[in-house]
């Protein structure tokens, strides 16, 4: 088999449909990631990118568990699904189906026809966000994984952001540490470079919005109105064009923190995207470029562990500077949770830096004579 487990160590992954596969391929190559097609059939661009000389890893990634029409746990998997994907020769994952909380059936279903499986194989667990509600339910949790021994593919359920939710964040965190067997990251969005610091095998965010999420079925439905959303690095997060036209134009003071020097921007505030010849197209890989050049950045003067958890912990406290900073300016501007989340829940372990990790360059505020005055460093 071409890919193998290693092959995904400490990988940031793209997670995309196969009709966008070959536009992501550049980004791929460039950043040495891999990509996760989300898809029934994907046999087709998998030969596409092989062909194309694309030799990182692909997972492909069968989405039973989301939508209206979503398949439980409990209906099992199908191990032809697995034989198509080593017929590819990649790593299978389990078709898997909705895990809502405290399924432990469910889970075991899951996981027994895994461990059924010719190894390597990853066994997909979409699982309600309420599976973290309690230590007790996610040690329980824990202890299913361990006990099956194969490597597991993690889908968070959640209305909003998963992360965004301190329990959440706390169990996942939990979960990973306490893991005996690889645990995979799959449909998120910048969090993903903060689980791989904390351990995680791979992590993949998504290029649309619905792909980096999944979203609970209710009666009014199930994801949100799809809407263009670009990376705002400064701000570690996804905005609607919209909300960045508002943003930029209401804060001139500020320009120097919205310019993008992606390949995408060139130098320009993501913006523009709007007038795009595909926006949406045009949003997504400047969203890739700039989340691997953030990745690339925190990691660069990261030689340890501690130091590497360190800088992330450093990058959410100078984003949430910037946050409070437009909230002087802007209506209604809230602190992503998100963002909240990783600093509540996690803590520095280097708080007095050293000369080995650079800070994060900060923004500027403007004291009341008009002089300026750096960021503050995080606690």
């Amino acid at each position: 088999m071409a890919d193998s487990l290693e092959h995904l160590a400490g990988r940031l992954l793209i997670q995309c449909r196969p009709a966008d596969a070959e536009v992501v391929l550049a980004i791929a190559k460039e950043y040495e990631a891999g990509i996760v097609l989300t898809g029934t059939s994907p046999e087709a661009a998998v030969r596409r990118l092989r062909g194309q000389g694309f030799d990182g890893p692909i997972l492909c990634d069968a989405d039973r568990y989301s939508g209206k029409k979503r398949a439980w746990a409990s209906r099992g998997t199908h191990p032809a699904w697995c034989r198509r994907q080593r017929d590819l020769e990649l790593i299978p994952l389990t078709d898997s189906g909705y895990l809502p909380p405290r399924n432990l059936i469910g889970l075991r279903t899951i996981l027994r026809a895994a461990a059924r499986e010719p190894q390597p194989v990853i066994a997909v667990l979409p699982l309600a966000a309420r599976w973290f509600a309690k230590p007790a339910i996610c040690d329980a949790l824990t202890r299913e994984i361990n006990g099956f021994g194969v490597p597991v593919a993690l889908v968070l359920e959640h209305a909003k952001d998963p992360f965004g939710a301190q329990y959440v964040l706390r169990g996942f965190l939990r979960l990973l540490a306490n893991s005996t067997v690889r645990v995979v990251l799959l449909r998120s969005d910048v969090s993903a470079i903060g689980v791989l610091c904390h351990g995680a095998h791979a992590a993949a965010m998504g290029t649309t919005s619905a792909l980096r999420h999944l979203y609970p079925v209710t009666a009014r439905g199930g994801a949100p109105r799809p809407g263009v959303s670009p990376f705002v690095t400064r701000l570690l997060g996804y905005h609607r064009l919209e909300t960045c036209t508002d943003l930029f134009a209401e804060t001139p003071d500020m320009a120097h923190l919205w310019a993008c020097p992606c390949p995408i921007c060139e130098g320009a505030a993501p913006d523009w995207l709007e007038d795009a010849d595909w926006p949406a197209e045009a949003a997504f890989c400047h969203s890739l470029h700039c989340v691997f050049a953030l990745r690339a950045e925190l990691a660069r003067h990261c030689h340890t562990r501690e130091q590497l958890l360190s800088a992330w912990h450093e990058a959410c406290s100078h984003a949430l500077f910037v946050h409070d900073q437009l909230a002087e300016t802007m209506k209604r501007w809230n602190r992503p949770a998100n963002l909240r989340s990783w600093y509540a829940v996690t803590a520095d372990p280097l708080p007095h830096r050293t000369a080995g990790i650079p800070p994060q360059p900060g923004a500027v505020r403007r004291g009341r004579a008009g002089r300026s005055t750096p960021a503050p460093r995080a606690r």
